[in-house]
């Protein structure tokens, strides 16, 4: 049996956080685990203790926000993320992925499908730099 993967959504938008473990349902069944935190302080706190094999992030957290809180996190954690947001800025989308984003997945615009392919394709292309 193939190993779980194992996710870490940072969303504080209750109806956002849902809809994305819906989305992770339908694209990886039972074949994903899924934590949830609306928190920037309480995802550092979890990240200290469990390894996942993806972060998804919002930028917008009661607690950080924007590129600072991506910075945080590819400083500290040595794990894929994904930014999950609905900025669409091209000029965010750019400094995202400069400042180590995996990946930049606009709310609203991200289907199922392009969802399960952003985490494979972030998993895939970080455990190959990594080696």
């Amino acid at each position: 049996m193939e190993q779980k993967i194992n996710l870490l959504l940072i969303e504080d938008n209750p109806a956002d956080a849902l809809f994305a473990g819906i989305q992770l349902k339908k694209a990886f069944g039972d074949a994903h685990h899924l934590q949830t935190t609306d928190y920037f302080l309480k995802a550092t706190q979890i990240c200290e203790t469990k390894k996942f094999d993806a972060i998804i992030l919002d930028l917008s957290l009661p607690d950080s926000r924007g590129l600072d809180t991506l910075k945080k996190f590819v400083s500290t954690y040595n794990t894929p993320i994904i930014v999950y947001t609905g900025m669409s800025d091209k000029l965010v989308i750019k400094e995202a992925k400069n400042s180590g984003a995996t990946d930049f997945l606009i709310k609203g615009e991200t289907t199922v499908e392009l969802l399960k392919q952003s985490i494979l394709k972030s998993i895939e292309m970080y455990n190959t730099s990594n080696k």
